[in-house]
């Protein structure tokens, strides 16, 4: 998708300092870093940094500064206080790739406290802050989730979702909730369905909550299929008591007609899911029962599409062109400006959105964008896998 911005003539790189640890000497003479196996050295600096981060779960938010947070691995976390017009890196932890113990992919808040997990291969941490300036582990200590002697570690997590002060995690087959902004903590291993009698084989892969709003309570759980014998768009779960327990669901119309997914969104009335290409939607309005659809959206076909939600509406696109819909069912064309990747917006119609290590700004519908921040990766820190901005959302933190 031909877009009308460029990169600004004068870059502005932007370079996190890790000010605790001599990590750059450590870096000089260290191999690419992956995602698991570091030298011993890089992992004792992992470990450490983690450590350095205090134990939460005394929580008082008080949400009344509207924010957007923008996160990608690291965490690299980036907050704008204007309406998006100006961002500062709120937090970073240390440097990681796609399948390290600082991959980033996902951001939530709920009722003023923003959650940022981060993890996928080797130790995990749910980090968490009221303001965005102070950051704490999202437990509190009391309990130890995935290692008995560490209550900082956590089950490797894929993605996040907050409503009602509820949080919940999900990544291979271990869903992780906390109802009480980390005092307490529920998990659920998804191979419990196993023994379920349906005619299919559970192999899931990636699996991202999502909250579907107050009306209902409930939280569902997408992930791809990866059981080669199924021929279904992947494998969808849902939570009525936060997190506690989960069920199978079995939606036909997605199994029958659905190619996979580019995300799944909800704006509290209905819950919208794009297949894999961007070109056909459904809808569910009884938060996942039972669904409508395909609605095509009218843009063209592209290997891989990204779903947001802006405000209360929807908005997919790829780089073959872009839809929005309010309703998830009736689809009309955004400018052909309009970025691939995550959008978000302000209730003053502001929109927001990432672009690999930039963040863009429209402040007409997304005819026009402008540049408001961008940074690059030092070479020195050797890592592998893209270290683009991965997810994005508004909403209100403390002052």
């Amino acid at each position: 998708m031909m877009s009308s911005y460029s990169p600004p003539s004068t870059p502005r790189p932007h370079r996190p300092v890790l000010n605790t640890f001599l990590f750059l000497a450590l870096l000089a003479s260290a191999p690419a870093l992956p995602g698991k196996d570091l030298p011993p050295d890089i992992q004792a600096a992992s470990d450490q940094r983690r450590a350095e981060i205090p134990l939460g779960g005394n929580f008082q938010p008080s949400p009344e500064a509207p924010v957007f947070v923008a996160v990608g691995h690291g965490p690299r976390v980036l907050i704008s206080r204007d309406d998006g017009k100006t961002w500062d890196e709120a937090f970073f932890g240390f440097p990681g790739s796609d399948h390290s113990a600082w991959a980033t992919r996902s951001v939530a808040i709920s009722d003023g406290l923003l959650v940022v997990p981060t993890g996928w291969y080797g130790p995990s941490s749910y980090l968490a802050s009221e303001d965005g300036k102070k950051w704490h582990h999202l437990t509190d200590g009391a309990t130890t989730v995935e290692d008995k002697e560490d209550p900082t570690i956590m089950p490797p997590v894929w993605g996040a979702a907050g409503g009602n002060g509820t949080f919940v995690f999900g990544g291979y087959v271990e869903m992780v909730a906390t109802p009480d902004m980390g005092k307490t903590w529920h998990t659920f291993n998804v191979r419990s369905f196993r023994d379920d009698p349906r005619p299919r084989k559970l192999s899931t892969h990636h699996v991202t909550p999502l909250y579907c709003g107050d009306a209902t309570g409930r939280f569902l759980a997408l992930g791809n299929d990866r059981a080669k014998e199924n021929k279904v768009f992947g494998n969808l779960f849902a939570t009525d008591d936060q997190g506690v327990t989960w069920r199978w669901l079995e939606p036909e119309l997605l199994n029958e007609q659905c190619e996979g997914y580019s995300g799944m969104e909800s704006n509290g009335q209905v819950v919208v899911l794009v297949d894999k290409r961007g070109q056909n939607a459904f809808r569910s309005l009884d938060a996942g029962e039972t669904w409508e659809g395909p609605f095509p959206t009218g843009i063209g076909e592209a290997k891989r599409a990204t779903l947001s939600r802006a405000g209360n509406s929807f908005t997919i696109s790829n780089d073959a062109g872009a839809a929005g819909s309010a309703d998830g069912k009736t689809w009309h064309p955004l400018p052909d400006t309009m970025p691939e990747g995550k959008i978000a917006a302000s209730p003053e119609g502001t929109l927001i959105a990432l672009d690999r290590q930039r963040i863009l700004r429209s402040t007409d519908q997304g005819e026009t964008w402008e540049e408001v921040y961008a940074y690059e990766i030092p070479e020195e820190w050797h890592v592998k896998g893209g270290q683009h901005l991965r997810d994005l959302t508004f909403g209100y933190l403390s002052p």
